[in-house]
């Protein structure tokens, strides 16, 4: 073998490794499986890896349809008595800075479903500023299944916070449930 074709060889071997790399799904528990261990979660109804706030925002293990697997993430929009919003973020120290984030999840709703809207955000580690963010509104989500979310960022410094944030309907009343599931973020 020539040196120039081993020199060659090596590049490419180095060029798709930095690729292979580059597009592992960064998030921990992406599909929800595993319930939080470490906090007091006596329904097992937190998922392990993610931050959570506002009402009715839970890891559940028997609803269908799932994406994958036997767990997802599902907001009790009939059960929501006001405008707050609920949502659900994990911090994610495997991003350098300067790389390019795309931050995906699965949503699907119930037929009776009439929520506000979904907001899909990268922010700096913490949450303090928003870095890139998109909206989907109700009529975006396909009527049966699910519809990939997606949104995409620049990271400014090392390390990012994925933020999904699902505004309540106006006002009552209420209804139906969305379903989130396989969350995904990857570097480009």
């Amino acid at each position: 073998m020539s040196k120039r074709f081993v020199l060659v060889l090596a590049v490419m071997v180095c060029v798709l490794g930095m690729i292979s790399v580059s597009s592992a799904n960064l998030l921990q528990n992406p599909s929800f499986e595993d319930p939080e261990t470490e906090a007091d979660n006596p329904y097992g109804d937190i998922a392990a890896s993610w931050g959570r706030w506002g009402h009715w925002m839970n890891r559940e293990t028997g609803w269908k349809p799932t994406r994958t697997g036997a767990c997802l993430i599902g907001y009790h929009h009939w059960e929501i008595g006001g405008p707050d919003t609920s949502g659900l973020y994990q911090d994610v120290d495997d991003v350098t800075a300067g790389s390019q984030c795309v931050f995906s999840i699965h949503a699907a709703k119930d037929k009776d479903t009439n929520i506000e809207s979904i907001e899909l955000r990268i922010e700096k580690t913490g949450g303090f500023e928003t870095l890139g963010s998109a909206t989907y509104k109700l009529d975006d989500l396909k009527g049966a299944g699910y519809t990939k979310l997606s949104v995409s960022a620049r990271a400014t410094e090392d390390g990012v916070r994925v933020t999904v944030v699902v505004n309540p309907a106006k006002s009552s009343p209420r209804g139906g449930a969305l379903k989130l599931d396989d969350a995904e973020l990857v570097t480009e």
